[in-house]
């Protein structure tokens, strides 16, 4: 794993540490939805502070079930919208 992926890795931990009640002991690989810590409002939360903390909007196609299996998946995720997001002002190319 290189180091800016680590990075960002540690920071969707930390903010689900803060999103989830009850700062449960998270790893790369904890089942989020399967086990019931990340619920549809806890997706709402953990994606606006992300996208707040790094500049991005998650695609629409990023927002299904498969994103946020686990923290490894919405890393994968987030280091997509980095690669691919617009310049300021310009639209996502996916977005309506």
């Amino acid at each position: 794993m290189n180091s800016h992926r680590a990075d960002l890795l540690a920071g969707v931990l930390e903010r689900l540490r803060e999103t989830i009640p009850g700062s449960p002991v998270l790893a790369a690989d904890t089942e989020l939805l399967d086990s019931g810590l990340l619920d549809s409002l806890g997706i709402v939360s953990v994606t606006s502070a992300l996208e707040a903390d790094h500049g991005v909007e998650f695609p629409p196609v990023a927002l299904r079930p498969e994103t946020f299996t686990d923290p490894n998946a919405l890393t994968d995720a987030l280091v997509e919208a980095l690669a691919t997001r617009p310049r300021r002002g310009e639209r996502h190319p996916t977005a309506p």
